[in-house]
């Protein structure tokens, strides 16, 4: 999946600002999407110039003016495409497990253990932040095939911290 992908997906949901697009990626999308702030305004002139979106100004009194983006009929056809092609399978990238893979004869106890504290608390703090804004999410309004993708996260960091805390209790003296 590419960011213009991504980007056309959340503008066929509806109209949104540069900042909006950002806080999706970073909140609602980022435990299985890894979108940066800045591959968004590129990202964003590249549709605008490619006909795939529009850029409406907004006049705000007493605060900077605002770009709202809205997807066109060209962009929904693209995203259409996109949604109708194979799904590309996932690819899990982890620092953590190349380290645990690599460690054998490189870490001792102590070290695997922390290593393992350390993912359980990093898989913790996202697990907490996507059910602390669940239902702030759904009262703004979401479908139910984005709740399922939220779901599917909770269950996702549930599952890996109660396996993770299985796995570490075998380095424990």
């Amino acid at each position: 999946m590419r960011g213009r992908d991504v980007i056309l997906g959340i503008l066929n949901l509806s109209p949104k600002t540069g900042y909006e697009i950002n806080d999706v990626l970073k909140n609602q999308l980022s435990f299985f999407y890894d979108g940066t702030y800045g591959m968004i305004y590129p990202t964003l002139r590249k549709l605008e110039a490619e006909e795939m979106i529009e850029k409406k100004q907004v006049i705000q009194n007493g605060k900077p003016n605002k770009n709202v983006y809205s997807i066109t009929d060209a962009g929904k056809e693209e995203f259409e495409k996109y949604m109708a092609s194979d799904v590309v399978p996932e690819s899990i990238k982890s620092d953590f497990l190349l380290r645990l893979y690599f460690g054998g004869d490189n870490l001792s106890n102590d070290q695997i253990v922390e290593l393992f504290s350390h993912e359980i608390e990093r898989k913790r703090t996202q697990l907490e932040f996507i059910q602390k804004n669940y239902q702030h999410w759904k009262e703004k309004g979401m479908q139910d095939l984005q709740e399922v993708t939220l779901e599917y996260g909770i269950s996702y960091y549930e599952n890996a911290i109660k396996f993770l805390e299985d796995k570490m209790n075998k380095f424990l003296k």
